[in-house]
C-alpha cells in the first residue's frame, strides 16, 4: 500500500465540445506529470450511443485545474475486427491514406477502407483514391476539428462519400479506420 501513500486522484474531463464529462479517474503525486497522458474512450460510452461501439476516441491531458484534467482531441479509430466483418472473397478493398488540415489548423492523417462491390481495375481505384482524399479534404477544410470528429462519428461523411462514390463504381462499404493529429495550431 506504500505505492498509493502521497497520491491523489484526478477526475480525467472531455473537452468542452463533448461537453466536458468525466471519462475516468487517475492517480498522480504530480500533477505536472499527467499533462500529455492519453485516454481512450468508446464513442457508445460517451456519447450513449450503443450502436457506436467500434469507434473509439483518443483524448490527451493537456491541463489541471484543480483536481481535474481537461483534454484536446487526439485521434479516432474504428475497432479493427469491425471493418474485417466487411472483406470478403471477390470484393475489391481499398484503403486510402492521407492528410487533411482542417479550418483551424489542425492537420490530420486520415486511414479509411473502400470495400467494391467487385474487383476492380487499377484506373477505378486511382479514382476512388483521388475522389475520396477530395471530399475528406474538402469537409475539413470548412470545418473545425470538432465539427469534423461529430462528422465522422454521426456517419455523415461516410455515408457521403457510399452514396456519391458510388458513380464512380458501386462502393459497398466505407468507413474511416483511423483519424491521427500530425499537428496542433499553434495556440
Amino acid at each position: 500500500m506504500k505505492k498509493w501513500k502521497g497520491k491523489d486522484w484526478f477526475v480525467i474531463l472531455t473537452p468542452k465540445s463533448f461537453g466536458e464529462n468525466a471519462i475516468a479517474e487517475t492517480p498522480a503525486t504530480d500533477p505536472k506529470a499527467l499533462v500529455g497522458r492519453r485516454v481512450e474512450v468508446s464513442v457508445a460510452d460517451l456519447l450513449g450511443q450503443k450502436g457506436k461501439d467500434y469507434q473509439k476516441l483518443r483524448f490527451m491531458i493537456d491541463k489541471i485545474d484543480g483536481k481535474n484534467a481537461h483534454t484536446k482531441f487526439n485521434g479516432y479509430s474504428s475497432v479493427r475486427e469491425f471493418i474485417s466483418r466487411f472483406v470478403r472473397k471477390r470484393l475489391q478493398k481499398i484503403e486510402i491514406i492521407g492528410n487533411v488540415k482542417t479550418k483551424d489548423e489542425w492537420f490530420l492523417q486520415i486511414s479509411s477502407i473502400a470495400i467494391m462491390n467487385r474487383n476492380v481495375e487499377k484506373n477505378i481505384q486511382r479514382k476512388v483514391r483521388a475522389w475520396v482524399g477530395n471530399v475528406l479534404t474538402e469537409t475539413a477544410g470548412r470545418s473545425g476539428i470538432d465539427d469534423f470528429v461529430k462528422f465522422i462519428i454521426a456517419g455523415t461523411v461516410q455515408h457521403k462519400i457510399k452514396k456519391q462514390g458510388s458513380k464512380i463504381y458501386p462502393v459497398r462499404f466505407f468507413e474511416i479506420s483511423k483519424i491521427e493529429v500530425v499537428k496542433e495550431p499553434a495556440s
